[in-house]
């Protein structure tokens, strides 16, 4: 019995263009992501939930769109693979190759809008805990995109939903002559010539990890966070959405193969994405404990849109008396 999944080739270039440019399924994965945001809170906008018009929400979107490309774009540079961009300065402009990294994307993208959030006399923490429900789901829609271009991968595993990527390196393949590299073809019933010296293991589809827990499963704990039990207190959900990312992200870095420019401290396991998610981890702890001390209500939310527990009991007490009639 075969243990493992052979990943289909993608070709990671969806519409090949005249000159250099090309439409790359990555770069169709973000303007996905983006396009939910905008209709998740177009949404709100049009049932009146929220006290903010198409135009204002355009024009902070379109500051997070570019603090997501323009941050991810020099996170990855910088931080993910800065050598290469060094010698190659031009290529930091080929974002249609791929190539983002979520941390500096994030720092920017809640750094662009704060000034004309305030210009448009809205709280910024208000306004943050909205917009930060759906970003889960454009996070997976990016990391959809790692998938199709076949990077990112995890360590080599013997799951049943474990993946052979082509595009793992020769570099990254193991000899076949060693022991436990025997012992895990035989788990997992891969057979290889007898005169290959390096095999292409199986290996955790992290992409896909990301893409569930850090995108689908968050969305919902955020959306589901917010629409249960009482209004929750400012900056709360955006607190939320930090330390749960946080969490998660640390937890899937133990799954993902390190880069010799990601390992960080201890070997091969502390990562340049873990050393970023402990103090996201910190701030959105920090953040819950200001939300709930201080108690301030999200404003941007209309009075139809939130019962406080005063007006949830008037109309309790509506209900009562009309099935008493």
């Amino acid at each position: 019995m075969i243990g493992y999944i052979q990943v289909p080739s993608i070709n990671p270039v969806m519409i090949d263009l005249p000159g250099p440019m090309a439409i790359s399924w990555y770069g169709v994965m973000y303007l996905m992501g983006l396009l939910f945001a905008y209709l998740f809170v177009l949404y709100h906008i049009r049932k009146k939930r929220i006290e903010l018009d198409n135009e204002q929400f355009t024009d902070i979107l379109i500051r997070i769109f570019l603090g997501v490309i323009i941050g991810g774009r020099l996170g990855f540079c910088l931080f993910v693979n800065p050598s290469y961009y060094l010698r190659n300065p031009l290529q930091i402009l080929a974002v249609w190759e791929g190539g983002m990294y979520f941390f500096g994307g994030l720092i920017l993208a809640m750094i662009l809008p704060y000034s004309y959030i305030r210009k448009i006399q809205r709280n910024y923490f208000d306004a943050a805990d909205l917009i930060i429900i759906p970003a889960p789901i454009a996070l997976a829609f990016g990391r959809l995109g790692n998938f199709i271009n076949g990077e990112f991968w995890g360590r080599p595993s013997t799951a049943p939903w474990a993946m052979v990527f082509d595009t793992v390196p020769r570099s990254k393949w193991f000899p076949t002559d060693e022991g436990w590299v025997q012992d895990f073809l035989a788990e997992i019933g891969m057979r290889v010539p007898l005169s290959q010296e390096l095999v292409n293991l199986p290996r955790h589809p992290v992409q896909l990890y990301e893409l569930f827990f850090e995108g689908v499963l968050l969305f919902f704990v955020l959306l589901l966070f917010r629409d249960i039990g009482k209004p929750k207190p400012r900056g709360s959900i955006l607190s939320l959405f930090m330390l749960t990312y946080g969490v998660l992200r640390f937890w899937i870095e133990f799954y993902r193969e390190p880069t010799s420019h990601s390992a960080i401290i201890a070997g091969d396991w502390f990562t340049l994405s873990m050393l970023f998610s402990v103090p996201m981890v910190l701030a959105g702890a920090g953040g819950l404990l200001l939300a709930y001390t201080h108690n301030k209500p999200n404003l941007l939310y209309t009075a139809t849109s939130v019962q406080t527990p005063a007006t949830s009991r008037k109309n309790k007490n509506k209900r009562q008396r009309r099935k008493q009639r």
